[in-house]
């Protein structure tokens, strides 16, 4: 069902409201009640066949369909607004990710593991509280290939999931500015430690499982720059990367991108520190991460995109690693699309990085120091 609703500001002056199928019809006529008010239900559905090699200690080769992502997460919500009048509104997003292949959810099985908030928005800016992203989350406006699921940023999964909850966020956006924050009183207790997960609040130590984040962006009509700094206190006990409060996983972001015509190029730079334990190539104390890639659309029709990034880490481990990635793209019409992508992540002699991520089962892993190819054919659908 989808429902929207509108008021003047001096009574029910106008209402609109679209129904798909008759169960819906009694939601309808109660909606229509209610004060004005816009509720949306969207989502995406992305899946395809994968092929990756070097997978597991026996170097197997694996065709299957990935869980997590394709050229894109498939997730379906509601998003909601109502004008309170005098430029105030109230504003909530549910959220949930799921696997295709699988129809099971993702974000730990957790119905809006995605996003679930709801905030007060004005001229002022927007105040929001519930599970929500990281504000490095928002500062990546230079990967040209965001979450796809072979990409430069599978050299630091936590920055396509950055999501924490029991959060408070504040946004503000003015003239292409916009500048946020977020805290939050317990990042996590059901995530893995890879994606930011910790034991979500606690009652005795107001410094566990805290994560704060700020972020500041400028967007041009032809370019734009930001930066973001994001920290996640530790807390989650013996076995976790981060088993005490006192240790911190801190990154800080600087990106952008610029426009030529039907090109965009886009590159960013990335710093990490984290105290916690050292495990090879995820936990190591300190990193740094750069890519640049870029998109071409030589007709309406067809998306070309292509990344490359590079992670090392202080210290002399050897446990860093390049990928390269590429995409083609045919929009079949404004909603429906289909590419072919591929990438291969080069791992030095203690790197273990995977070319799809490898965060959810099945995973991918390869032994460390083998380099990893993977292909994908895929399909995509708005709604």
């Amino acid at each position: 069902m989808g429902v929207r609703l509108n008021r003047s500001r001096g009574g029910f002056a106008r209402r609109r409201v679209v129904c798909w199928g008759l169960s819906s019809l009694a939601a309808c006529a109660s909606s229509a009640s209610q004060a004005q008010s816009s509720v949306t239900l969207y989502g995406i559905i992305d899946t395809g066949v994968e092929y990756v090699t070097n997978v597991g200690p026996k170097n197997a080769s694996v065709v299957r369909m990935p869980s997590l992502t394709g050229s894109i997460p498939s997730r379906w919500g509601f998003r909601g607004k109502e004008d309170l009048g005098g430029g105030l509104s109230t504003v909530f997003v549910l959220e949930s990710g799921f696997a295709p292949a699988q129809g099971t959810l993702n974000q730990g099985g957790r119905l809006f593991g995605r996003q679930a908030y709801v905030g007060l928005s004005g001229r002022w800016g927007t105040l929001s509280v519930g599970r929500q992203y990281s504000q490095i989350f928002w500062a990546l406006p230079g990967d040209t290939m965001g979450p796809n699921i072979y990409a430069a940023g599978d050299l630091d999964p936590y920055l396509a999931q950055p999501r924490v909850d029991n959060a408070i966020a504040y946004s503000f956006t003015s003239s292409g500015l916009t500048v946020g924050v977020t805290y939050s009183l317990g990042r996590d207790a059901v995530d893995d430690p890879v994606a930011g997960g910790c034991a979500g609040q606690s009652p005795t130590d107001w410094r566990a499982c805290k994560a704060m984040s700020a972020m500041v962006k400028y967007e041009a009509a032809t370019w734009g720059v930001a930066t973001a700094i994001d920290r996640n206190y530790g807390g989650g006990g013996p076995g976790s990367p981060l088993p005490s409060s006192s240790q911190t996983d801190t990154r800080a972001v600087f990106d952008g991108y610029v426009k030529f015509g039907a090109s965009t190029i886009g590159a960013g730079f990335l710093h990490r520190i984290n105290h916690g334990e050292q495990t090879p190539t995820l936990f190591d104390a300190t990193s740094n991460y750069w890519w640049i890639g870029g998109t071409y659309w030589p007709t309406p029709e067809i998306a070309l995109d292509a990344q490359f990034g590079h992670i090392s880490v202080n210290g002399g481990s050897s446990a860093g690693a390049s990928l390269i990635a590429a995409r083609a793209s045919y929009w079949l019409s404004k909603r429906s699309s289909v590419y072919v992508t591929a990438g291969r992540v080069f791992n030095q002699r203690n790197g273990a990085f995977t070319i799809d991520g490898g965060v959810i089962p099945p995973a991918s892993t390869p032994l460390p120091g083998a380099n990893q190819t993977g292909a994908m054919v895929g399909i995509r659908h708005q709604f």
